[in-house]
Order: structure tokens, then sequence, then C-alpha cells
């Protein structure tokens, strides 16, 4: 499932893991977040008293491409925006439940569309410093319309479609302010992405 990292040489500095003295459960409103404060030891020997962390749910997102080259977008509105934007199909990973699955549930019900060929891009952690969650990419081709999209009135949303040439102005002009979508649409539009995905077996 996993395609192989392309190996970096190491420098000749040694970096060493921070290491976690104790941790105290601030809030929690399970299953959507928890917040939590680490006492820390660094390499130096300083200790940090209070290093905050935001545990948030993994969730699975889908670049979904039709034959024709069109990428599939939802407009919707999103709350901490304030307005409404472009997304690509989103969902959180569920109990029991692997990323692929997430991504295949999530754009069928979402979306109504199914896809016949997926390709796993990589899993990204939201903030390197906070955590706020662990995002699974996914590239979904040869679509097929299957069903009607799951009506959720907290989640109500537009479904359209647009030409490659056209995604980076959106992202530019602010029709896509999402730093996750952002960052997938990047990676999937790379001209470089087929070769680096050589060996990275469909899913």
């Amino acid at each position: 499932m996993y395609h192989k990292r392309p190996k970096h040489k190491k420098s000749g500095k040694v970096l060493k893991k921070w290491e976690v003295l104790s941790t105290e459960e601030l809030f929690a409103a399970p299953p959507w977040v928890r917040v939590f404060t680490d006492r820390i030891r660094l390499p130096s020997g300083r200790i940090v008293p209070d290093y905050y962390r935001v545990e948030l749910p993994e969730y699975a997102m889908v670049f979904a491409q039709t034959d024709d080259g069109k990428v599939l977008f939802e407009r919707q509105y999103k709350h901490a925006l304030g307005r409404i934007t472009l997304a690509l199909p989103t969902g959180c990973v569920e109990k029991g439940e692997s990323p692929i699955e997430t991504a295949k549930r999530e754009l069928l019900e979402e979306t109504g569309y199914k896809a016949n060929k997926w390709r796993f891009v990589g899993s990204f952690l939201v903030d390197g410093n906070k955590g706020c969650g662990k995002a699974h990419f996914y590239i979904a081709e040869k679509l097929e319309k299957v069903a009607d999209p799951v009506n959720d009135d907290a989640e109500e949303s537009e479904i359209l479609f647009m030409p490659i040439n056209s995604i980076m102005k959106a992202i530019l002009n602010g029709e896509i302010s999402l730093l996750a979508t952002a960052a997938l649409l990047a990676i999937s539009t790379n001209p470089n992405l087929d070769e680096l995905l050589t060996n990275s077996p469909a899913v």
C-alpha cells in the first residue's frame, strides 16, 4: 500500500527526540477534540513544563479525476473559515476503518461517485508542533456515478468539476482556502507524480 520514500543523505549533526516526562489531559470532547499538556525534557536538559498538543481525528481526502482530466470538487460552507469554499471530498476515519475504506466511503456518500482506480499518495501530520490530526491522501480515477449524494444538513454542498489548468488560479484568488485541499492538489497535479509513484501499488 505504501510506496517507498526516496532516501536523502544525512548530515553529520545528530538530532535527538524530546523526552516526555508526563502528560495531562486538559479538555476532552470525544471523538472530536482532546487537548493535552506535556512536560518535556529537551536534549539540552531544559525542562518545558507546559507543551500543548491538540488531538483531532485522522481523516482521508480524495483527489478524484475524470477520464477527461477534470477534478471533482465540493462547494461548501466551512464554519471555521466562515464562508463558502471549494474542497476535495474528505471525511474522518471511523473506528475499525482503514483510511482507504474511509476515502471510498466518503467519495460515495458525499458525491455519489465511486472510483475503479485508487492510488495512495501519503499521510501527513497537519501541525508538526501541535498535532491536530493526520491526513491520508488518495488519488481516485476511473470515476463512475452510481448514486445520489447522501443528504446531510451540516454538509450541504454543490458538486462541480474543474479543469486542471484552473486550479492554481482558484487557489490564488481564494476560491480554495483550505490548506489540506491545496496540498493534495499541488501533489496530485505535479507533472512528475506518475514517475514518483511508480512503486506505489493500486489500493
